[in-house]
């Protein structure tokens, strides 16, 4: 099976649902990855909108959030970028030396991780009083931050060497969905005093460390056992390429990570309770915001090593297909759970156990709920980037939009609060995709938008201003459950067949054409 046969589109999975409709193995990988990603989301949903606040105080979840967030930005710099380096690389090996490259990749990791590790407990002091209003409490922390720090290098390596074998599913269960359940498990058992919150957090580096390991033999039974491995070492011009490509990563990828954590971490030092309860604020609004984005990342997920295999083939046909249909279907997807979102915010947070302490991360779902619809709007232009001969753009791409998200926030933060992290990092993320779109319309003449998208933007509008006047329920959590499936009902009923007659997305009728077919196949046929 030859990935440059692929030709993929993209369909609607249910009104919520987003895959790649490819061949054999990828559409079933997208699909199951889709699944999980989706449970997954029902397992993070319950840990912040509900477990979190109802077993945990705002001080602990803040807690949990930064060192959390500190080790998600360590990662890419202690793994030197090897998840990319994979996914670039993996297609120019011959298949002989295959299995070598991946053996030489993760001893990449290692080595990274060790330089790191040095470098951490050298000048941990001087990092940690970046917090200074809040550095004794994370400081505490700083053993949990190294050791998952070595775990989500593991966990992005895998990420991509099961990526590169066409199988997302494994590392998707475990990471949306096996570690999130051990996170709610953890989080009850401190709420009915069985464990200490330091508990919760070996229970949870545990569970990580557990995950690497099973990942790590899985991969050795499945795609290694049995076979001649041979030894890769790279030669001078592919080991400047791999260099090259490296710094690249570790500016441009650790950049990109930080922008989605440093509103997080510029909280935690520029206001004085911002560990005590504005964290966890914000996190809760940033949680239900990134909802909107979970389908693009599926598509990441399997796109990547298809766009590497498209460039390597300089199949840029291939690409600018995959660059149109994903910002329509991503739209459209992540319009409705926006929509679906934000038309019943109210009694959506009134279902949020102490309701009166989050009350304020409703403004922080709109800016980032914005943020994110631009993400998606402006389809899979980072990845087609980054894949291509201008990787090195990324670089420039991604240390003005960390310019930028910091400029902004130092100044909205002491004026705005957690409102003010939000609208600066909707901002930054708004310069951040206007400057690679235009990028790939002047390098490649590829541009996302067609009149398509402005049809399901006017639709999305006018569909909400009616439910603009709808009232929240009020009187119990119950009551809120069923204001917002009524909504939800409404809204899916107004809009599906508008979008439908409109014919925005072709992907998006035939799945509706399958499903209306399926349906009247199942209705009894009444005869005589």
């Amino acid at each position: 099976m030859f990935l440059s046969d692929f030709r993929f589109q993209f369909s609607v999975f249910s009104s919520l649902f987003l895959s790649l409709t490819l061949m054999g193995v990828v559409i079933r990988q997208s699909i199951k990855g889709t699944f999980w990603n989706y449970l997954g989301v029902v397992l993070g949903a319950a840990n912040i909108m509900w477990i979190f606040p109802y077993f945990l105080t705002p001080k602990e979840i803040g807690i949990y959030r930064v060192v959390i967030d500190l080790a998600t930005l360590f990662a890419i710099f202690a793994g030197l970028g090897t998840g990319h380096i994979a996914d670039r690389f993996y297609v120019k090996i011959k298949d002989t030396y295959r299995q070598g490259f991946i053996g030489y990749v993760c001893l990449m990791a290692l080595v990274g991780f060790f330089l790191f590790s040095i470098a951490y407990w050298i000048f941990d002091d001087f990092f940690f009083e970046l917090f200074s209003k809040n550095a004794s409490v994370i400081q505490s922390y700083k053993g949990y931050v190294l050791a998952l720090t070595f775990t989500f290098v593991l966990l992005s390596l895998y990420d991509s060497i099961y990526r590169v074998r066409l199988n997302i599913v494994t590392t998707v269960f475990f990471r949306e969905v096996f570690l999130r359940l051990v996170v709610l498990i953890t989080a009850v058992a401190v709420g009915m005093h069985w464990l200490y919150f330091d508990g919760l957090m070996d229970w949870i580096m545990a569970s990580f460390f557990f995950t690497v390991l099973v990942l790590g033999i899985w991969y050795y039974l499945r795609f290694i056992k049995g076979t001649v491995c041979t030894i890769y070492w790279p030669d001078k011009g592919m080991f400047r390429a791999i260099k090259s490509y490296a710094f690249v990563i570790l500016i441009g990828g650790g950049s990109a990570v930080l922008i989605s954590r440093i509103d997080v971490l510029m909280i935690t030092t520029l206001m004085p309770n911002g560990i005590e309860t504005e964290v966890a604020v914000y996190s809760l609004g940033f949680f239900i915001a990134s909802i909107i984005e979970i389908p693009r990342r599926s598509i990441s997920q399997i796109a990547t090593p298809l766009i590497a295999n498209a460039w390597h083939h300089n199949d840029i046909a291939y690409i600018d297909d995959i660059y149109k249909r994903s910002a329509i279907n991503q739209l459209i997807v992540g319009g409705g759970i926006f929509l679906l979102i934000w038309i019943s915010i109210d009694d959506l947070l009134a279902i949020i156990p102490n309701p009166e302490v989050y009350a304020n991360c409703k403004s922080v779902v709109l800016w980032i709920g914005i943020a994110r619809m631009i993400t998606m709007i402006t389809g899979l232009n980072g990845e087609i980037i980054l894949q291509s001969r201008f990787y090195m753009f990324n670089i420039v791409s991604v240390v003005v939009l960390v310019l930028l998200i910091v400029l902004f926030n130092f100044i909205f933060i002491p004026i705005m609060g957690i409102e003010g992290a939000a609208i600066g990092t909707c901002l930054a993320i708004l310069g951040y995709n206007v400057l690679k779109t235009i990028f790939l319309q002047v390098k490649l003449n590829m541009m996302p938008f067609s009149w398509q998208i402005v049809k399901v933007l006017i639709v999305g509008v006018l569909v909400y201003i009616p439910f603009a006047f709808w009232p929240s329920a009020g009187g119990g959590w119950w009551l809120a459950l069923v204001n917002i499936s009524f909504k939800s009902l409404v809204c899916i009923v107004l809009i599906t067949p508008v979008l439908y007659k409109l014919d925005v997305s072709e992907e998006m009728n035939k799945l509706l054409d399958k499903a209306l077919k399926i349906f009247l196949s199942k209705w009894p046929n009444k005869q005589g």
